[in-house]
């Protein structure tokens, strides 16, 4: 019986680097560009983030000295930032503290904090809530009803509040019985 032997080509990493030693080193670099890219842009965003706390606790300082005007204009560009934690915070502070008479201008502000798509659901049905609840007695009916739906119709941490808000909405226009309708269909 003759052996035969067979030819099988090993893998030598000099002759593949050889071969695609541009290529590879274009990857490495590419590579070190992407990570250099991110760590930049980290850095950026932490500085950034850092600026707008910086201007948030300004404009509780300016409130605190009664510069109510200078708080405002800070506040203000901070609700613009659409920054998930210093734009609701600046609008809390803007409420709190009465800088602004305008309720159209603050509900206006409200529509823009609930449009931030930086926020989670839970964020935006609170100021959902707290929306309704600014407007107050002079929120009509549908308003109230349109509003509140999408909290009432999910499972949200707010549904129950909202539900009691409802049934204590009806209850102080003497609505009795569109209490007792509501609170039937919430507990259905």
């Amino acid at each position: 019986m003759s052996y035969e032997t067979v030819n099988k080509s090993k893998f030598s990493f000099n002759e593949f680097f050889n071969k695609n030693k541009k290529k590879l080193i274009l990857i490495v670099i590419t590579l070190l560009l992407i990570i250099f890219a991110l760590i930049i842009f980290n850095e950026y965003k932490k500085k950034q983030l850092v600026i707008i706390s910086e201007k948030y606790n300004s404009a509780k300082i300016h409130i605190e000295k009664n510069n109510p005007n200078e708080a405002l204009k800070i506040l203000e560009d901070l609700i613009s930032k659409k920054n998930k934690f210093y734009s609701p915070s600046a609008l809390n502070l803007i409420i709190d503290n009465e800088l602004i008479k305008d309720k159209k201008k603050v509900l206006s502000f409200f529509d823009e904090i609930i449009s931030n798509n930086k926020l989670d659901t839970e964020t935006k049905n609170l100021f959902i809530f707290k929306k309704v609840v600014f407007i107050g007695d002079n929120i009509k009916e549908n308003e109230l009803l349109n509003n509140l739906k999408p909290i009432l119709k999910s499972n949200s941490l707010w549904k129950e509040t909202v539900s009691d808000y409802i049934k204590k909405y009806y209850l102080s226009k003497g609505e009795f019985n569109k209490a007792k309708e509501f609170e039937n269909i919430i507990n259905e």
